[in-house]
């Protein structure tokens, strides 16, 4: 049995913003699909392209992580990297969608992808990262 599949969310994405420097990306970005039943021992791969436009045209790095399912649930979060990841641009884009392996070895499915804002512009003109 095939299980439809959400998009993964952005829980502190602020619109029309997006993930900003209020949202501290250098802690990382979560990444949350919810509302599917998922089993133990399902494992989602998620796929992450950071892009340096708003329009995810131009990768400028990418990232993928695996959740293990250890019990049953309906939710599963993931936190995007911020070495080597979000580190990478200061203004464009993030991408992710994510592919659901059953426990029970069925064909794996995969999502949609989401989008959404990135910027670590400040009004001032400064960049936020870490040290700042």
């Amino acid at each position: 049995m095939s299980v439809e599949l959400d998009f993964p969310e952005f829980p502190y994405e602020e619109p029309p913003h997006g993930i900003t420097c209020r949202q501290k990306p250098w802690n990382g970005v979560l990444v949350r699909v919810d509302r599917i039943p998922f089993k133990a021992g399902d494992e989602l791969t998620f796929d992450v392209t950071i892009c340096s436009d708003f329009h995810a045209q131009t990768p400028a790095a990418t990232n993928q992580g695996v959740v293990s399912i250890t019990a049953d649930t309906t939710t599963v979060d993931y936190t995007i990297p911020w070495d080597g990841v979000l580190d990478a641009v200061t203004e464009g884009s993030i991408t992710v969608f994510y592919t659901l392996t059953t426990s029970n070895a069925s064909e794996p499915t995969t999502s949609d992808s989401a989008t959404v804002r990135y910027s670590r512009q400040q009004p001032s003109g400064a960049v936020c990262g870490p040290d700042s």
